[in-house]
């Protein structure tokens, strides 16, 4: 007989399905499977079977599924040839124990084939590895046990199985890149790596994939999706490993790239984006700069770049009473919003954007950082605040001021900024910066400024630092002392290392 537990359960003799009647049958026939050759005792069987209130004729039933599964047992052995014949059901001391060669349950021998290609992978037989590991992998049908699992019987063992499979997922595709099989294993890598987000092997390999690609950008936003995913969920940051890989993508790195030899033949290539490339960076010795590909760039190719910056968003929101919501006016209050934020931007030395919809952003440290960048920010944002609101003397009022509330953060970090170099806008500003700018300015009550923790230390160099970690709402920053007037004397080229420092990262991620 031939048992089958990597999908719906399935038992076959000679070829032919046998059927196994309901689900304590199967269910008791399962759990026995995977404990096959060891005892099971019986109070584990009846809380297997019924994994809520146990009837009290529980242990009778149990005992009826044993004498029915001994009686399909005994009576297909006779005539099947496989190396199941020797299956039996025995009573023990403590509960039941199937005897039963291991070589008639499929769970056996993918674990047995997975070890195989477990061990090519530590040995560098690369080719065999995914031979191995295809084979292994192909005996599964889906979700172990499904049909059990529909009925509502969910085992701690299932998720051990279900590891297995990453595990040996994992160890192939190790393998695949290591014979420059990339493009092959791409699409399968994204389908695994998606539903299983925070499996930082998988998405080191996808990052690796993606890049060898040529898909740089789509590499570093497989990185920044984990990050996210393993501060929400855990307040944790990446591996160091995983650290290690995105600063090598962003380098080009000479040992990212894909094996050469008999592994790239027969590859399907995919269709997908241009590749990201950057001319050296000149004169800017302080920013890291993304090296070129040996393949000529063309003239419209998207380039990426790290640097630090200050991101100041602003949020228009006309009636947030939810009345008065005409076309016309609202047009108007976002013009309004608008001049008020470009006009402000200019005045402080930043580099506006629009971010979409009633969100305009304003970069500051583009496409020189200095360092006062964040100082001016916070500036900005109080400056577009007060004049929106038409604070001040000799300011005229706001027609639709009343009717439109501002709210505004601003964040400094770290951040990738996209853009062609041979088009004269701003770039766009993706990463951990925009997100965290984005939920602070959600969070940012009516008409006030919210900031993170690194921008106002680096804007308020002489101020008390407050104590304790970041709300998620942010910090609410102190007017800054120093004038427009003496403003450009501040600005040096940035020198000084504002990396945050572990309780900074600690304190963001957990805040946002």
């Amino acid at each position: 007989m031939d048992f089958h537990l990597l999908g719906p359960l399935e038992v076959f003799a000679d070829g032919e399905p046998v059927s196994l009647g309901g689900v304590i049958k199967r269910g008791a026939l399962a759990h026995l499977l995977i404990h096959a050759n060891s005892v099971v005792a019986t109070s584990k069987l009846l809380a297997t079977v019924w994994p809520g209130d146990t009837p009290l004729t529980a242990r009778k039933m149990l005992q009826n599924a044993v004498r029915d599964l001994r009686r399909v047992l005994s009576s297909e052995t006779g005539t099947d040839s496989g190396p199941g014949g020797r299956a039996a059901l025995l009573t023990e001391a403590r509960g039941y124990r199937l005897r039963i060669d291991p070589d008639a349950i499929d769970l056996f021998r993918f674990r047995q084939a997975a070890e195989r290609g477990r061990a090519d992978v530590a040995a560098g037989s690369y080719e065999s590895a995914a031979r191995v590991l295809r084979e292994a992998l192909g005996l599964w049908r889906g979700t172990a046990l499904a049909d059990l699992v529909e009925d509502g019987l969910v085992w701690p063992e299932l998720t051990v199985l279900e590891n297995g499979r990453l595990n040996a997922l994992e160890d192939l595709f190790e393998a695949e890149l290591a014979c420059g099989r990339h493009h092959a294993v791409l699409g399968e890598l994204q389908a695994v790596a998606a539903a299983e987000p925070t499996r930082e092997r998988l998405s080191c390999q996808l990052m690796l994939a993606l890049y060898r690609c040529g898909r740089q950008t789509d590499a570093l936003a497989a990185y920044r999706h984990i990050r996210v995913e393993l501060a929400e969920r855990y307040g944790l940051e990446p591996t160091r490993e995983m650290q290690k890989l995105e600063r090598a993508i962003l380098d080009h790195a000479p040992e990212l790239d894909a094996p050469s030899g008999p592994g790239l033949i027969d590859v399907t290539p995919l269709h997908g984006p241009d590749p990201v490339r950057r001319p050296p960076a000149q004169g800017r010795p302080e920013l890291t700069a993304v090296h070129p590909h040996p393949r000529p760039r063309r003239r419209n190719d998207l380039t990426v770049e790290r640097q630090r910056v200050s991101l100041l968003l602003a949020w228009a929101r006309y009636a947030p009473d939810g009345r008065g919501h005409g076309a016309a006016d609202v047009q108007a209050a976002l013009r309004e919003a608008e001049t008020v934020v470009r006009e402000v931007s200019e005045q402080f030395g930043g580099t506006m954007n629009h971010a979409g919809g009633p969100v305009f952003s304003t970069l500051f440290g583009y496409p020189e950082p200095y360092e006062d960048d964040a100082a001016r920010a916070v500036r900005a944002a109080h400056a577009m605040r007060d004049r929106f609101n038409h604070r001040g003397p000799g300011r005229p009022a706001r027609p639709l001021a009343h009717r439109t509330s501002l709210h505004i953060a601003v964040v400094t970090g770290d951040a990738y900024l996209s853009f062609r170099p041979d088009e004269d806008i701003a770039p766009k500003v993706v990463g951990e910066v925009a997100d965290r700018c984005f939920r602070l300015l959600v969070l940012a009550p009516r008409g006030q400024v919210r900031v993170c923790d690194l921008t106002r230390r680096a804007s308020e160099r002489t101020s008390a630092r407050r104590v304790g970690p970041e709300p998620p709402e942010g910090r609410e920053p102190s007017r800054g002392r120093r004038t427009l007037r003496g403003m450009e004397e501040h600005r040096r080229p940035a020198t000084l290392d504002w990396s945050p420092t572990e309780h900074d990262e600690l304190t963001a991620s957990a805040a946002l």
